[in-house]
């Protein structure tokens, strides 16, 4: 098959995350080219990337061939020819040759039967799914905890947790539930998703203005099964295998009462903790918050030291204090430019944290002598 340098580029630019970096299954270090298609697998996520070029079969070895192609430029015609497990490349300034796979031995596209499907706003989705995905558990004892909860209905949800933290938020588009009325889906599959949805154009009707291409809604077609996914937009097509089970009720986690509320300037807040950060790590990586009507001290204690320091607050219903892992709450505050608000019942209660149109986030408090 031939293709010019810069579109085999861009289709290998894409497929890049999908291609695990460490596999005890070699073929997955290679990227299929057939029937049309550029296709990666990682074995739970698989994206194929229309590639009309593509006739014929061949198996590319992708780290490889992605470094030597950014040296060749991209107007040249590239030849790519296999023969039983030998691949040759061949344009106008050189050539290369490598031991591949038979494209035989390569795990095909998972099909998905779906049991609803439709199409959504994609940046709603793709954005709700990625600002939760960091909140899944990277422990592998609970399954059901590694990837993002997508529920479905006249408003979609999407909710992560990893036993200590939880975020959650509602989008503003629907997905009637059509005999699935929630779906786990894998973190890593979510991040490759985004990154795929980043990566290609928007669309936007002819002959629109510049205003018009940025702020255009990129339409996502969906479709679920009770084991798979298949997201299509553009030339991508992406299949996750779903993580089985039950997601736990979050809702009922999510205290409907706060009495206790108090507002900080996010930087001012993220500043403080940093300065207690060293102190917190050469302890148990605890940071301590205590507010008054107007000032919160934020400190930290380690066997040998303390350190502490305050941050202007405006607080309702009294005076009150928490106990925070410090990693999770500078992960949290991590580009908050604006007002912060943190809320409980009381002080041993989960901290209920919101900011702008960002998802809530509930974390549980640690316990420490005060």
């Amino acid at each position: 098959m031939e293709m010019r340098v810069d579109r085999l580029r861009e289709a290998m630019g894409l497929l890049g995350p999908v291609v695990p970096k460490k596999t005890t299954l070699p073929v997955l270090a290679n990227v299929l080219l057939k029937d049309g298609q550029a296709v990666a697998t990682d074995l739970e996520t698989a994206v194929a990337v229309d590639l009309a070029e593509a006739e014929g079969q061949c198996v590319v070895p992708y780290r490889p061939v992605a470094d030597l192609i950014k040296r060749v430029p991209g107007a040249e015609l590239l030849s790519l020819e296999q023969s039983d497990k030998t691949l040759k490349l061949a344009w106008s300034g050189g050539r290369a040759t490598y031991d591949v796979p038979e494209p035989e031995n390569y795990p095909p596209l998972p099909q998905v039967e779906p049991t609803v499907e439709t199409t959504v706003d994609g940046d709603s989705l793709v954005g709700g799914l990625l600002s939760v995905a960091a909140y899944c558990t990277t422990e592998g004892d609970r399954p059901v905890l590694s990837g993002v909860a997508l529920l479905l209905g006249d408003t979609v949800e999407v909710a992560a947790a990893d036993g200590y933290r939880l975020a959650h938020q509602a989008l503003p588009i629907a997905f009637p539930a059509g005999g699935v009325d929630q779906v786990i889906i894998p973190a890593e599959s979510v991040r490759i998703l985004a990154h795929l949805w980043n990566k290609t154009p928007r669309i936007a009707p002819l002959a629109s203005s510049l205003v018009s291409v940025v702020t255009a809604k990129k339409p996502l077609e969906l479709a679920l099964s009770q084991e798979r996914l298949r997201a299509r937009f553009g030339a991508v097509t992406l299949v996750a295998t779903l993580i089985q089970g039950t997601f736990p009720d979050f809702r009922q986690l999510i205290p409907e009462d706060t009495p206790l509320t108090v507002r900080v300037f996010g930087p001012e807040l993220e500043r403080a903790v940093r300065r207690v950060q060293p102190t917190a790590k050469d302890g148990q990586s605890i940071v301590r918050l205590a507010w008054s009507e107007d000032t919160m001290t934020v400190s930290a204690k380690s066997d040998e030291r303390e350190t502490e320091t305050t941050v202007p607050v405006t607080a309702e219903g009294g005076p009150s204090r928490t106990a925070i892992n410090v990693s999770y709450l500078l992960g949290y505050l991590r580009g908050r430019e604006g007002l912060v608000e943190m809320a409980s019942r009381d002080d041993k209660s989960p901290v209920l944290f919101r900011y702008g149109s960002s998802p809530l986030v509930l974390m549980m408090p640690m316990q420490v002598n005060w």
